[in-house]
């Protein structure tokens, strides 16, 4: 049931974002719908040109909202950190309901976004307070490169 509301919620955010256009360097993502282009290596976003992408108001007030769950975190037990991890994907599936940027900002969002994806799924399946520890630190981090990224 896990991967079923993984693979349907990565298929919204491609949808949610969507912007049927075709740069170069993509690659096909077979989550995505047929024939929709998006780059999948998360680990390569980069500056565009040695400038911040541009991200639109409502992306840039749905990060701020993360930054705030992150450091709301209550950190005496694994419910605790369960819980954030909801609030973070409720927060995620926010942005990308309300995301109407356009490539290529929106696929170094795409890369920036990806992880935080993931990362949050690994806390709310965490079964130890240290291994959702130090996902929550991913988290946190990844949410703070966003103003390194985009402006």
């Amino acid at each position: 049931m896990k991967k079923v509301f993984t693979v349907a919620l990565l298929f919204g955010v491609f949808l949610a974002c969507s912007n049927g256009g075709q740069t170069e360097n993509k690659k096909t993502d077979t989550a995505g719908e047929p024939g929709h282009q998006h780059q999948t290596n998360t680990e390569s976003l980069e500056l565009n040109n040695g400038v911040k992408w541009k991200a639109d108001s409502i992306t840039i007030s749905n990060v701020a909202a993360l930054k705030v769950i992150v450091s709301g975190t209550k950190k005496e037990s694994l419910e605790n950190y369960i819980q954030t991890a909801e609030q973070l994907q409720d927060g995620l599936n926010k942005m990308i309901n309300e995301c109407k940027m356009k490539e290529p900002d929106h696929d170094a969002l795409h890369q920036w976004l990806e992880p935080l994806l993931e990362e949050t799924k690994e806390i709310k399946n965490a079964t130890e307070v240290k291994n959702a520890q130090e996902k929550l630190k991913e988290i946190e981090e990844r949410i703070n490169l966003f103003a390194q990224y985009f402006e």
